[in-house]
């Protein structure tokens, strides 16, 4: 399985993501930071399998159905490195059966507002 990491998790976490299975690349590592999201999924959805980011925003701007690609959202109480290292067990086991064009979240829902 080939994940990429988004550049808001930080590069010092990727090898906690990578075991016998998953080949994890870090988008920095890519030459990719800093793209729109939209341009950078179009640029990894032919040659990644998962997505792992924290962006809780992304599944809602972008349409996902143009991606070939899973997202796995990791969503802990602070985007910070301790509470994103605890996640990355979860994060995996999820990797297996995140489905394509869609997002899937580990750590704490992500509540919809109201409009």
């Amino acid at each position: 399985m080939r994940v990429v990491i988004d550049e808001d998790i930080p590069t010092e976490l990727t090898p906690l993501f990578r075991t016998a299975d998953h080949i994890v690349h870090h988008v920095v590592d890519l030459g990719l930071m800093g793209l729109r999201n939209g341009d950078l999924l179009s640029a990894i959805s032919e040659t990644a399998d998962v997505f792992v980011t924290g962006d809780t925003n992304l599944g809602h701007q972008q349409n996902l159905r143009r991606f070939d690609i899973a997202i796995i959202l990791l969503h802990p109480s602070l985007l910070v490195i301790d509470q994103i290292r605890a996640l990355v067990p979860a994060v995996i086991e999820a990797c297996s059966s995140a489905p394509k064009h869609a997002v899937t979240v580990v750590g704490i829902p992500v509540l919809r507002r109201r409009r």
